[in-house]
């Protein structure tokens, strides 16, 4: 019989030691995305004898299973059972495929879903062509202002939202159309969530500030970056310091995907990535 749970803080300790032994490099597979998100993809935990999953939807409503674990631990029958015409495994990472027989499962991707994974010394000397717009940006920044970087941590919380209220009302979209409530949640529980982040200030000012957690031991997840349009270059300035911070610890870092964002996809682009990561979608033949 299956057992449903929704996704509280309590599920911490089992979905980051999930998450840790699967050793995925794909975005999704974070403790705070899951919990973040938890309400506009309706996670729940699912229970199967074989394994666990969770149940999701995406944003055109269409219901998703995550597995927990390599499908290998799980029978094809078993697999079958948890689908119907309408849903789909997702996100597959590529090393998962052939536990999926082509005559029994139809194999797809959405562009919009990959993540862009990039070299972190290449983000910490942003050398080269590729960079020249970026390293001009930077350098500019650095010429109009001296920045104070600090870990973030609980007495920096209300600079932060303060950074991410300026944000949002800098935007052109409403919040509800935007991540705001999301990244407020991810302050307000930012020690509950075993996040890592650096604000920046300028003229003792709050500018900036970027959040994220490992996704592996040699890949760090970036899930947020918010700061103030008025300081031109100030997000050159916060990747780059970013990625001399963490590569040491990290040859890789993942900027998430673009949610087929044109904007989006033109700046993450831009960076370079090393690779786009599809993620795959699994459903019946």
């Amino acid at each position: 019989m299956d057992k449903i749970e929704n996704i509280e803080l309590d599920h911490r300790l089992f979905l980051a030691g999930r998450f840790e032994s699967m050793n995925l490099d794909l975005s999704d597979y974070t403790f705070a995305n899951v919990y973040l998100f938890r309400n506009a993809s309706r996670y729940q935990i699912l229970t199967r004898d074989c394994a666990t999953f969770i149940s999701a939807y995406n944003r055109q409503g269409q219901n998703y299973i995550m597995p927990l674990a390599s499908p290998e631990n799980c029978s094809p029958d078993t697999l079958r059972n948890l689908l119907n015409r309408g849903n789909f495994f997702f996100p597959i990472p590529e090393k998962w495929l052939p536990f999926f027989p082509e005559k029994e499962f139809s194999i797809s991707c959405d562009e919009g879903e990959s993540d862009y994974i990039y070299l972190s010394r290449n983000m910490a000397t942003f050398a080269g062509k590729t960079f020249t717009r970026h390293r001009n940006h930077l350098n500019q920044f650095l010429n109009a202002y001296q920045p104070v970087a600090l870990t973030l941590g609980k007495e920096h919380l209300s600079d932060a939202m303060t950074v991410l209220q300026s944000w949002q009302a800098e935007s052109v979209a409403l919040p509800a159309k935007t991540d705001f409530a999301i990244c407020a949640e991810a302050l307000e529980k930012f020690s509950a969530l075993a996040l890592w982040g650096t604000i920046y200030y300028i003229a003792e000012k709050p500018a900036g500030f970027i959040i994220g957690e490992p996704l592996n031991r040699s890949m760090f997840c970036l899930h947020f970056a918010k700061a103030s349009r008025q300081y031109h270059g100030i997000y050159e300035f916060m990747f780059n310091d970013t990625a001399q911070k963490l590569q040491s610890h990290y040859s890789h870092l993942n900027l998430e995907e673009d949610m087929g964002n044109k904007n989006l996809r033109k700046t993450k682009s831009s960076y370079g990535p090393e690779r786009i990561l599809k993620k795959y979608r699994v459903s019946l033949a």
